[in-house]
């Protein structure tokens, strides 16, 4: 029995998500094929009759991330307006972001893992966080008017970078004072660097 167009793709969606999830816990080494189905509830030949590999699953999970993620930022940028900035380093380096791995930050979870993807996977990669450091570069360019276009990319460049490390670093510790600490000096550093219009709010 055929499957409907709709319904295949909400389930390729539903696998794409637990699947992303599972991988930020686990790492893409750490997830085996039969592992990451258990955890879905579903069966391998799902698994294949919407992705080629394992190795296609983990790269259309992590496009499937960074196109929300550019979808989020948009919107994020043009309500929140010069205060964007500030609030995403807040959520960004929060106490649900250091707890809550499986829906945070792809980057913080599984950098490692994707930059040892094949060159055609990193670029598709690459497209998104293209687009995204763009995003935060006309933000830099409203905080520092003075800049130069390539000063704001610069800028984009370390304030993401800056982002993903200190998260990074804060869940490696194992006493949660630490990660606590990493988190609010590295929060304060932050948008005292990036995002002056809205420090003092």
């Amino acid at each position: 029995m055929r499957t409907k167009k709709g319904e295949k793709e909400k389930l390729r969606t539903v696998i794409l998500e637990k699947a992303l999830a599972y991988f930020k816990r686990h790492g893409r080494s750490g997830s085996g094929t039969d592992q990451i189905m258990r955890h879905i509830g579903l069966t391998r030949g799902a698994l294949y009759s919407h992705f080629k590999s394992k190795d296609d699953l983990f790269a259309q999970s992590i496009c499937y991330d960074l196109q929300a993620l550019e979808t989020t930022l948009a919107r994020r940028f043009q309500e929140d307006g010069p205060l964007a900035l500030k609030k995403m380093i807040e959520d960004h380096l929060s106490e649900s972001s250091l707890t809550d791995v499986g829906s945070s930050c792809v980057f913080t979870s599984l950098s490692s893992d994707m930059q040892r993807c094949k060159a055609s996977h990193r670029a598709l990669f690459e497209k998104y966080m293209n687009r995204i450091y763009a995003m935060f570069s006309s933000a830099l360019k409203e905080q520092f008017p003075g800049d130069t276009e390539e000063e704001a990319l610069a800028k984009a460049y370390n304030l993401y970078s800056s982002l993903v490390g200190t998260l990074a670093m804060a869940r490696t510790m194992k006493d949660p004072k630490e990660s606590a600490a990493i988190l609010a000096t590295g929060k304060r550093f932050l948008i005292e660097t990036f995002a002056p219009k809205g420090a003092s709010d």
